[in-house]
């Protein structure tokens, strides 16, 4: 079982995507995963001054309509650590 204090970040995104194909190379590698989503609120707050895909944060992302974007964390248990960062940088 992942809990907090064995648990260590493995990969940060910011495309559900992304997320999905590191869940699962890690799931067919039989290598337990926890995700982690949080919600991202523009420090712009509903001024609309940067265009494209560009974060108010400065990460690439898709902004919603709301002016907020999502960050997907994905954690893996620490000993299982090196093994997924090598599988997932395949």
């Amino acid at each position: 079982m992942i809990n907090v204090f064995n648990r260590k970040e493995v990969y940060s995104t910011y495309h559900m995507e992304e997320q999905t194909r590191v869940k699962e190379i890690l799931e067919s590698n039989d290598i337990e995963c926890f995700l982690d989503n949080k919600r991202l609120e523009s420090p712009l707050g509903g001024q609309h001054t940067i265009s494209g895909n560009a974060s108010p944060l400065g990460a690439q992302s898709s902004v919603n309509g709301d002016n907020c974007c999502m960050e997907y964390k994905v954690f893996v248990k620490k000993t299982d650590y090196s093994l997924a960062k090598r599988l997932i940088e395949k």
